[in-house]
């Protein structure tokens, strides 16, 4: 008798302690390339001494704060000069964005198109706001009324009007402007 009751009393505390152990919940694991924020179609702007530099808007965007990093999808950026008056448009598929440095990286089928009717297109582009130049080393097409400039490699002031193309520099070029010439004489 006292051995059932011996057994019955362990199997009580047993079943008493195993109804009062904790269970410890793990919070889910994400993998490292998921995003802190994804928004859709939102506006970036950025400002450079109080002036608008640039205007970045995009139809998706993934936010990795501890990167300082945003990809984006469906982009286009307008830019401004130290003015703050409009200039040029970028769209692209996609970019990579550095909101604290003001860094850009447009990335497939880049078209930059300035207010005055000069048209980039490439694969890919940085736009670097402190010297407000953009470079690429993709191949480049550049057109102007019916003037045709292509090759690989840019760097160029955001209006377009500055620029050099690296290597393999081709072109038809119907008008050359007085001005031009002045300068290479």
């Amino acid at each position: 008798m006292k051995k059932r009751l011996l057994i019955k009393a362990s199997l009580g505390i047993l079943l008493l302690t195993l109804a009062c152990e904790k269970k410890e919940t793990k919070a889910p694991r994400f993998p490292l390339d998921a995003p802190d924020q994804v928004m859709e179609n939102t506006t970036i702007t950025f400002t450079e001494q109080g002036v608008k530099s640039a205007v970045i808007f995009a139809k998706y965007l993934a936010v990795y704060e501890e990167l300082d990093l945003k990809k984006a999808k469906g982009v286009r950026v307008d830019f401004y000069d130290q003015e703050g008056s409009h200039t040029t448009v970028l769209v692209a598929d996609s970019g990579l964005i550095q909101e604290k440095r003001q860094n850009l990286e447009a990335l497939g089928n880049v078209v930059v198109t300035t207010d005055e009717g000069i048209k980039l297109e490439t694969g890919s582009l940085k736009w670097d706001p402190q010297k407000r130049k953009i470079v690429t080393d993709d191949f480049v097409k550049i057109t102007k009324k019916d003037d045709v400039i292509t090759g690989y490699g840019l760097e160029t002031d955001e209006e377009l009007k500055h620029f050099v193309i690296k290597k393999s520099v081709k072109g038809k070029i119907t008008e050359v402007p007085e001005e031009g010439l002045k300068d290479s004489l």
